[in-house]
């Protein structure tokens, strides 16, 4: 449908929805005049259950206060149960009915795009209607932040390493900077060696400007030419770019909303009674889920797509129950298929800063072109071209999914200086694992000929690869992998069987393996050898060893057999050391030692190492350390390198009222452990999300989070700050009553810890902020007083039993001729 004609149907459909809300709307008044009169007083002005409908969809059940003139205020949300909206999307709502809003037709200053609100008291549902309702499938791109972003986010990374022969030291750094709309990146290293040769490296990789659009990015600046937007770069052979000053555009689906899709195989999960499925990857919480008695299959549509291994850990009553290991199968899929043709576009010259390499060229022009095409859901076509000075690349590859278990991809390449070639992959995967099939062949210039004839005899390579995985169950998996190079002498193979078992109660895993490589490219040595490994818990909490013998090959040929033994403790979250290994090997050249150590702080992780040879007993250590600076609105904190960077961040002050408080925020990442003061959650860039505040464990303290929802919305290198008050509560029952003694119904009751609405005989339950013992009552009628509480003195066990509190119905702007500051 041509766009003009979308957004006309689009308008007209709007149209009629609000036309038929307008007429199908009554005024409350006229609902509840059927109403007997001792209902209808509990109707207006008191809090009520309702169901609130955004856009056709439940949002929520939620507790509503109504108004005799005709407005609606939503309290809270009681039951989310049968909503598919995220919680973000309620907490939205929320602040937007946080003070009371008028039904019928918006007329231009209602909240989130608001175009009418309606009430009906014969299902007691109060419905929301958004321009999202009927645009339907359009609405498949989020939008850039409408107050633009702002934020700098930067990444260390420090490796040392030394023995008595050399030295050597490594610094790597990153840089994002969200500006408005606009991402500045960039990239930076040193490397330094001291030993035979003294050598320092340094060179700044790219610097560069980057925007996003629907569909589209646009970048300038330094850098090197990537694969952004396409499913699969078709692969060219030759020197490529190095860095490049110039411009470069493609398409992307960075602002895609991403529908979800399932594993190709099922993953299924067993408890004993209801519970939480955890997903681990590389030991890092990606999700976590509820679980009901007996068997039942994971949701896999939230996990990222690839295809990878999983730990999930079944946690009942708080207690892992059971842990086992599966095969996410998620291939990277053409998400737009609306848009069959992706490109990527760069031209510039080729540059360099500050870099150390003098021999790199420069001043050369440099352009290129890429393109994916979609032949069909199973086959995408590749096509590149590339120009760097004299030389000429090409490269065409294909995609193709002939069934859901077999994936095959292909790649032919010819450059003009140094040679041409072809590389195909093939993987069938099964229920029980996969087999995977790679083949590479290519014909070399000799490296002098860039000027010389297609006549000169080229110089054929090949590499060829075949491996697989079959898992029996759970606990037994064996695996396989050959390798065949033209420049070795022979095949390589490697064979590992693993399998976990249980010794007088004690879980233990095993694997026996073997192997037979070639040793060097020019050697006849081949290195052969079989190997025996065990690990297994040791009696202390996180204390755990292993131990292993088995035989192999030095580089002399001569028979080699070896025996080691190890052992690990975890020393929990608290400790700054994390975790601390010692290991002892034997071979026939005597004994060496070796340590292993992660630590842990607030600003700063990383690892340090330690090792004695057993050949000469030389001593050798190092050490790796990482960290991330974040800057957001004058604020500023440093803290521990971000394993899975997400490209934003918020710089959250939490102000507690006791020092030992820890919250966990639970965003899409996984979780994040806040303490007083400042911290830094890792949050994922484009995509609107909320961050979710809670206390660790399942026993909450006497303790109130306020707010509990803090919500995010940022581009990459984008950082937001927000301030959390964690409060010492009290709970408030009590009854509002004016001079009179008469019953205030319907009147808002307001503390820094919580607000609740008085019921029509004026009682009321409130969360206190034992610090500000202060509630302001806020009725109808406008009048406005505030009631002085004393939890110190009225305290019984966390309530407190207030009984008639007076408010004496004054205006707050009154206060300087007569106090409203009532003692309770």
């Amino acid at each position: 449908m041509p766009f003009l004609q979308l957004v006309t149907a689009i308008a007209f459909a709007i149209t009629l929805s609000l036309s038929a809300v307008a007429q199908a709307s009554q005024s409350l008044a006229s609902q509840a005049a059927d109403m007997p009169a001792e209902f209808r007083e509990h109707f207006f002005n008191a809090p009520i259950s309702a169901r609130v409908v955004l856009d056709g969809k439940v949002l929520g059940d939620a507790m509503i206060v109504l108004t005799e003139d005709d407005r609606a205020q939503i309290i809270q949300f009681t039951d989310p149960a049968e909503s598919s909206y995220p919680e973000s999307e309620r907490q939205r709502w929320l602040q937007a009915f946080s003070s009371a809003l008028p039904l019928g037709q918006c007329d231009g200053r209602c909240p989130h795009g608001l175009m009418a609100v309606d009430y009906n008291l014969s299902d007691a549902r109060l419905v929301l209607i958004t321009p999202a309702s009927e645009s339907g499938a359009a609405d498949r791109w989020f939008s850039l932040p409408e107050s633009g972003s702002s934020g700098l986010l930067l990444n260390n990374q420090l490796s040392i390493s030394g023995s008595r022969q050399q030295t050597a030291l490594g610094w790597t750094g990153g840089a994002e900077a969200a500006t408005g709309s606009w991402t500045t990146v960039s990239q930076y290293q040193l490397d330094r060696s001291s030993g035979s040769a003294n050598e320092t490296r340094h060179a700044v990789t790219s610097l560069y400007s980057q925007r996003e659009f629907q569909q589209h990015f646009v970048r300038a600046g330094l850098f090197t030419p990537d694969s952004q937007g396409l499913l699969h770069q078709p692969y060219s052979r030759g020197g490529g770019v190095s860095t490049l000053v110039g411009a470069m555009a493609g398409s992307s689906e960075t602002l895609l909303k991403d529908a979800g899709f399932a594993s190709l195989y099922p993953v299924y999960v067993t408890a004993n009674r209801e519970g939480v499925a955890e997903v681990y990857r590389d030991g890092s919480l990606i999700n976590a889920q509820p679980v009901a008695p007996g068997m039942q299959m994971l949701d896999t549509t939230v996990l990222p797509a690839g295809i990878y291994d999983v730990e999930i850990r079944v946690l009942e009553d708080g207690r892992e129950s059971s842990r086992v290991t599966e095969t996410i199968n998620k291939p990277m899929r053409w998400r737009n298929t609306g848009q069959r043709l992706r490109y990527n576009l760069f031209a510039g010259q080729q540059r360099t800063l500050f870099n150390s390499d003098s021999t790199l060229g420069t001043g050369e022009p440099a352009a290129g072109a890429s393109l994916n095409y979609l032949l069909h859901p199973r086959a995408t076509l590749g096509l590149a071209w590339q120009k760097i000075g004299k030389e000429t690349q090409i490269g065409s590859s294909l995609d193709f999914q002939p069934a859901d278990a077999l994936q095959f991809y292909g790649n032919l390449w010819n450059s003009s200086a140094t040679g041409y070639g072809f590389d195909s992959q093939a993987v069938l995967s099964h229920r029980r694992g996969n087999v995977a099939f790679g083949h590479s062949r290519s014909w070399f210039r000799p490296a002098e000929g860039f000027g010389a004839q297609r006549t000169s005899s080229p110089q054929a390579e090949y590499n060829s690869v075949l491996s697989a995985t079959w898992r029996f169950n759970s606990e037994n998996n064996v695996n396989a992998r050959i390798t065949h190079h033209s420049r070795g002498r022979g095949p390589g193979v490697d064979v590992g069987y693993s399998s976990r078992t249980r010794v007088a109660g004690t879980s233990v895993n095993w694997r026996l393996s073997g192997f037979d490589r070639p040793y060097q490219d020019s050697s006849a040595l081949r290195n052969r050898g079989v190997s025996l490994s065990l690990s297994f818990p040791l009696g202390g909490e996180g204390r755990s060893g292993s131990v292993s013998v088995g035989s192999r090959t030095d580089t002399t040929g001569t028979r080699d057999l070896y025996a080691s033994a190890s052992v690990s403790q975890q020393w929990g979250d608290n400790s700054i050391i994390r975790e601390t290994s010692g290991t002892l090997t034997a071979d026939r050249h005597g004994a060496s030692l070796s340590t292993y150590n992660s630590f842990n702080t607030s600003v700063a992780e990383g690892s340090f190492w330690g090792q004695r040879s057993s050949v000469d007993g030389g001593l050798s250590g190092g050490l790796n350390t990482g960290s991330t600076l974040a800057f957001g609105k004058g604020k500023a904190v440093m803290t521990q390198q971000v394993a899975h960077h997400q490209g934003g961040g918020m710089i959250v002050d939490v102000v507690s009222d006791d020092d030992s408080a820890e919250l966990v925020a639970l965003h899409q990442s996984g979780g994040t452990t806040l303490k007083p003061g400042r911290n830094f959650i890792p949050v994922e860039a484009w995509k609107p999300g909320t961050v979710q505040l809670d206390f660790p464990g399942t026993e909450a303290p006497a303790l109130k989070i306020q707010p509990e929802y803090l919500d995010y919305h940022h581009i990459r290198g984008g950082v937001s700050t927000h301030q959390v008050r964690v409060m010492k509560t009290v709970t408030v029952m009590g009854r509002l009553v004016n001079r009179e003694g008469l019953a205030l119904g319907g009147a808002q009751v307001i503390n820094h810890a919580g607000r609740t609405v008085t019921e029509s005989d004026g009682v009321f339950t409130l969360e206190l902020h034992e610090k500000n013992p202060v509630v302001t009552v806020e009725h109808p009628s406008g009048a406005q007083c505030e009631i002085r509480l004393n939890p110190g003195s009225q305290k019984q066990e966390d309530m407190i039993f207030a009984g008639n509190l007076t408010c004496d119905g004054l205006p707050l702007a009154d206060s300087n001729t007569r106090s409203t500051l009532q003692d309770g």
